[in-house]
C-alpha cells in the first residue's frame, strides 16, 4: 500500500488550489462543448464559410492584474494587425490605380507587443522565466522588469516602491498589480487532484480528466524526445506560453483569409436606450483604434468609385437617362458639371475616381436632393392616383347613395300623393255618395208623402161607417147575451162587481187620422190589410198573417 503524505496549506493556499481546480474543470468542460459544436457545424468538405471572432474590447479597471495583462496583449496585437491590415489595403488600392503614394505616418504599436512579448527579454517572457524557479516571487519578477525595461518609453516604473509597473498601450496608460502574477501564470493542478477527477463517479467528467491527462502524457513524451539530455526536468507550458500560441494560431488563420471588422461602442454603462456617454464613447473610439484609422483614410483618398459605378449614381444630375462609357472624360466632365474643381481634390486612376470627403459629400447632398425631390414627385402623383380613385368611388358611392336617397323621398312623396289621392277620392265618393243618398231620402220621402196623400185620400172617399150595428161572431153574441140578462157565469170563482156605466153614443165614428197613431205600425207588421171601414163584402182573406191551415177557421171566425 502507498504512502500518504499530507502537506499542510495555508488558507490562501487552499483557495488558489480549488480555483485551480474550478479552472481546470471549466476550461475541459469548454474546450469539450466547443469540439462539439465544430464537429457539427464545420464543413466536411473544402469550401467557403464565414468565421465570427468576438473579442473583449481593452480593460482598464481599478485593479488590473495578470488577466488584464493578457486582454490587452491581444487587443495589442490585433490592433497591430489591423493597422497592418488596412495599411497594406491601402498601399495596394493606391498601386493598383496607379495613384502616388505618399507616406502615411500612423501610430505603430509593434514596440509595445515586444515591451510584453518579445525575446528575449519580454514581460511575459521574463514572467515564464520566473515561473520556472522555485524560490522566484512576484517582487523578483517586478525586479526584473524593471532592470530590462526601465529605461523603455512604453514602460514606466512607479514613483513610489509599490508592487505594480504601468505599460502605454495604443488606446492609454494602464497600471498593473504584481500581486499573484507567477501563481496565475503557473496554474497547475497536482497529479493528485488529476487521478481524484479520473476516478469521478460521472463519466464525462472522468473522461475529461483522462483525455487531459493523455494528451499531458503525449506533450511529457514529445519534450523528452526533442531534449538532448535527459536529466532536464519537463516543465509544463504556463498560461501565457498557451495564450501567445493561441493568439499566433488565430492570427495565421485571419491572415488566410478576408477579414472584416465591426467595432461594437457601448454608449451608456447603464445599459438605458437613447443615452450617450460622450467620454464613454470617446475612449472606446480611441482604444479601439478607430480614429487613427480614419485619420489614416482622411490623409488619402476615403472615397473610391469605379468610373461605372460614379457615371451610373450620378447620371440624373445632368439630366442623363443613361451612363455614358466608363471612362475617366466622361467621370471628369461629370464631375465638373457638379461641383467646382480643385487640384487635390479628386484623382483619376486606371478603373477608379478617387474622392476626398467634402467633394463626396458634396455630391451626395445633390443626389439625395434630387432623389427627395424625385421622391416627393413620385408621392404626389401616388397620392394623387389614390386620392382620385378613392374621390371616384367616392363620388360613386355619393351619386349611389343620391339616387337612394331621391328614390326615398319620391317614394315618401308618392306614397304621401297616393294617401292624399285616396282621401281626395273617398271624400268625392263620400259627396257623390251624400248627395246620392240625399237624393234618394228624398225621393223615398216624396214618395211616402205621396203615398201618405194617397191613403188620406182613400179615406176621406170612404164612407162613415155605423158602428153601433157591426157583425160579430155567434161566440161573440152569446157572451152579450149572456151578459145583458145577468147571468151568472163561473160563480164559484168570480166576484160579481156592477159594471160601469157607460153612456151610449149613437153617432160613433173613427178618427180620419187613425192610421197615424202607434198602433198603426203595429197593424202593419201582424195584419195583412191594415185597411178600415165599412166592409161591403163578406171577407174573404184573414186581416191577420196565419199559416195557411187556419185560414179558413180564421175566416169562419167572423161568421154570426
Amino acid at each position: 500500500m502507498r504512502d500518504k503524505i499530507y502537506s499542510p496549506l495555508s488558507v490562501e493556499n487552499a483557495v488558489d488550489a480549488r480555483d485551480a481546480v474550478a479552472k481546470i474543470l471549466y476550461s475541459l468542460i469548454f474546450h469539450w462543448l466547443t469540439e462539439r459544436i465544430n464537429a457539427q457545424v464545420y464543413p466536411r468538405q473544402h469550401s467557403l464559410s464565414i468565421s465570427i471572432l468576438d473579442i473583449y474590447g481593452f480593460e482598464d479597471l481599478a485593479f488590473n492584474s495578470f488577466e488584464q495583462l493578457c486582454i490587452n496583449y491581444a487587443n495589442e496585437y490585433l490592433q497591430f494587425f489591423f493597422n497592418r491590415i488596412v495599411f497594406r489595403e491601402e498601399l495596394e488600392e493606391y498601386s493598383r490605380e496607379q495613384i502616388p503614394w505618399q507616406d502615411i505616418t500612423f501610430n505603430d504599436n509593434q514596440p509595445c507587443i515586444d515591451l510584453i512579448a518579445a525575446k528575449p527579454h519580454g514581460i511575459l517572457r521574463i514572467l515564464d522565466d520566473q515561473s520556472c524557479f522555485p524560490q522566484a516571487t512576484d517582487h523578483t519578477f517586478l525586479q526584473k522588469c524593471h532592470y530590462h525595461h526601465g529605461h523603455n518609453p512604453l514602460y514606466m516604473k512607479p514613483k513610489m516602491p509599490l508592487p505594480e509597473f504601468t505599460i502605454k498601450h495604443f488606446a492609454g496608460r494602464v497600471t498593473y498589480q504584481v500581486y499573484k502574477f507567477l501563481d496565475k501564470n503557473y496554474d497547475q493542478v497536482r497529479q493528485e487532484v488529476l487521478d481524484l477527477f479520473i476516478q469521478s463517479r460521472n463519466k464525462m467528467v472522468s473522461n475529461l480528466f483522462l483525455a487531459h491527462a493523455a494528451s499531458l502524457g503525449q506533450q511529457r513524451g514529445g519534450h523528452m524526445r526533442k531534449s538532448s539530455s535527459v536529466t532536464r526536468k519537463y516543465q509544463p507550458p504556463t498560461v501565457s506560453s498557451k495564450f501567445q500560441q493561441s493568439l499566433l494560431e488565430l492570427v495565421e488563420k485571419m491572415e488566410r483569409s478576408n477579414p472584416f471588422f465591426v467595432r461594437c461602442i457601448k454608449p451608456n454603462n447603464m445599459k438605458r436606450p437613447a443615452v450617450f456617454e460622450d467620454e464613454l464613447v470617446s475612449s472606446q473610439l480611441r482604444h479601439s483604434g478607430v480614429l487613427d484609422t480614419i485619420r489614416i483614410r482622411r490623409e488619402g483618398y476615403p472615397v473610391r468609385m469605379p468610373f461605372y459605378i460614379f457615371l451610373f449614381r450620378y447620371k440624373s444630375l445632368v439630366g442623363l437617362k443613361q451612363a455614358p462609357a466608363a471612362n475617366e472624360e466622361n467621370c471628369i466632365i461629370m464631375l465638373s458639371k457638379l461641383c467646382p474643381l480643385r487640384p487635390g481634390a479628386f484623382y483619376i486612376g486606371v478603373t477608379k475616381l478617387f474622392l476626398k470627403e467634402d467633394i463626396y459629400q458634396l455630391l451626395e447632398c445633390k443626389r439625395e436632393r434630387s432623389r427627395e425631390i424625385a421622391a416627393l414627385t413620385l408621392q404626389r402623383y401616388a397620392r394623387m392616383f389614390f386620392v382620385r380613385k378613392r374621390f371616384v368611388a367616392f363620388r360613386k358611392k355619393i351619386i349611389g347613395f343620391q339616387a337612394q336617397c331621391r328614390g326615398y323621398l319620391l317614394r315618401k312623396r308618392y306614397v304621401k300623393m297616393r294617401e292624399s289621392l285616396v282621401r281626395f277620392r273617398s271624400y268625392v265618393r263620400m259627396y257623390v255618395n251624400r248627395k246620392q243618398y240625399i237624393k234618394m231620402k228624398f225621393e223615398a220621402k216624396r214618395k211616402a208623402e205621396e203615398e201618405r196623400r194617397k191613403r188620406e185620400m182613400e179615406l176621406t172617399k170612404r164612407e162613415v161607417v155605423n158602428v153601433t150595428h157591426l157583425v160579430i161572431p155567434a161566440e161573440l153574441g152569446a157572451l152579450l147575451q149572456t151578459a145583458s140578462v145577468r147571468r151568472e157565469l163561473h160563480a164559484d170563482c168570480l166576484a160579481l162587481l156592477q159594471a160601469p156605466h157607460i153612456q151610449e153614443d149613437a153617432q160613433l165614428t173613427l178618427p180620419l187620422d187613425i192610421n197615424n197613431y202607434p198602433f198603426y205600425r203595429y197593424v202593419q207588421v201582424h195584419f195583412r190589410e191594415p185597411k178600415f171601414g165599412l166592409l161591403m163584402a163578406p171577407l174573404e182573406l184573414p186581416l191577420t198573417k196565419v199559416e195557411d191551415d187556419l185560414r179558413k177557421e180564421a175566416l169562419e171566425l167572423f161568421n154570426m
